[in-house]
């Protein structure tokens, strides 16, 4: 059984891609001009990497694709030509070549869990956001989803790592994925993002390092997987699947995958806790009325399509609950920074950010005492 979310949205996205294909250029244009984030390099690399002769190939490679494989080998067709995915022995992706250029991918030498991981923010991009002054809040490592790149500037945030797996956004938003691989970040990105990416800037471009990330539903170059042979494909000690009508799980093992549960912001969650990460404290994990609110970046003029408010119920809560049941037993402690948030208490507390600089003031009294009575 084939991912019900990314199913849904890799359909969504192919519609509209058919539907604006000779348009697409100058909409991106345009909402890049409305949201002033539309710098000279990044129109003239996506003309150099988009020209009307290369969608054309694309697009007659993606079609012959689709009509030669079945329905469970879909997610593949726009990675069947022209690229490369190297695996280990194992079936780990290690690596990954478009149009003969190796990306800069570090799945074979990165150390899990990192040996210094202990407190990590996960940056969504609810409007919530707009709600913390992040001038007057101190994170000792930092994890973006999507477009919360645009607090660099605003705010000065830096990014220690990154996560982009909706090819929506990284096809429709080219102007805040330049500013993201052009960080000294750790990107992690599906395959298809990838490609996606670098079809607009090629390898070059990319100043980030690359996590190739899995989804365990859909490999990469592979036959997605049924609903009931999940545990027969993966290790037991790779995965957690939730009791839920639909496959809804944890990856404990991010070499493996992950599961998409139709949020990138679970995606995030995952690759921190494989990271090792202790605490985690998430940022604009909203998930309340998405369809009609702006993300925090955008206004109501220029806000691209959300299908949180769809997804909440049966997968995303769901989802989220089972992950934070799964890591409270892990010892992992969760805190929701987003009082607005979809998700209950119940789920995960919920801690206003100004505690936050609250306890970072206790923890420098406490250390000047110390260091007084010394």
């Amino acid at each position: 059984m084939v991912s019900e979310c990314t199913a849904i949205r890799s359909s969504r996205a192919g519609v509209e891609a058919e539907r604006q294909s000779s348009t697409a250029d100058a909409a991106f244009a345009a909402k890049a001009a409305n949201a002033n984030h539309a710098p000279a390099p990044v129109e003239n690399a996506q003309s150099a990497a988009s020209s009307p002769v290369r969608r054309a190939l694309n697009t007659f490679f993606k079609l012959l694709y689709r009509h030669t494989h079945s329905r469970a080998w879909r997610h593949n067709e726009r990675i069947a030509h022209g690229v490369t995915l190297e695996r280990d022995a194992t079936g780990r992706l290690t690596g990954m070549r478009i149009g003969g250029r190796s990306l800069p991918c570090v799945n074979g030498t990165a150390v899990l869990p990192l040996p210094d991981a202990r407190e990590c923010h996960l940056i969504a991009t609810g409007p919530s956001i707009n709600e913390i002054d992040y001038r007057a809040l101190a994170m000792p490592r930092v994890m973006g989803v999507n477009g919360a790149i645009a607090l660099q500037e605003r705010a000065g945030v830096r990014f220690d790592y990154y996560c982009i797996v909706d090819t929506g956004f990284a096809r429709q938003r080219v102007d805040l994925v330049e500013r993201v691989i052009r960080e000294p970040l750790t990107l992690f990105a599906t395959p298809v993002v990838l490609w996606h990416i670098v079809q607009r800037f090629g390898v070059e471009r990319l100043r980030c390092r690359v996590f190739l990330v899995d989804d365990m539903l859909f490999p990469a170059g592979r036959r997605a997987v049924e609903k009931n042979a999940v545990r027969a494909v993966y290790d037991e000690r790779a995965l957690a699947l939730f009791d839920a009508p639909h496959t809804l799980g944890f990856s404990l093992d991010l070499r493996r995958g992950v599961f998409d549960g139709c949020t990138v912001a679970y995606t995030g969650l995952q690759v921190l806790a494989a990271l090792g990460f202790r605490r985690i404290l998430l940022h604009g994990v909203d998930l309340a009325n998405a369809a009609l609110t702006p993300r925090f970046y955008e206004s109501a003029a220029n806000m691209q399509p959300s299908h949180l408010d769809e997804d909440f119920r049966d997968i995303i809560e769901p989802s989220f609950r089972g992950a934070a049941g799964l890591l409270a037993r892990r010892g992992v402690e969760v805190r929701n920074l987003s009082m607005q948030s979809a998700l209950g208490e119940d789920v995960f507390p919920k801690l206003h950010w100004q505690a936050l600089i609250a306890r970072g003031a206790s923890a420098r009294e406490a250390g000047e005492r110390v260091l007084a009575v010394a």
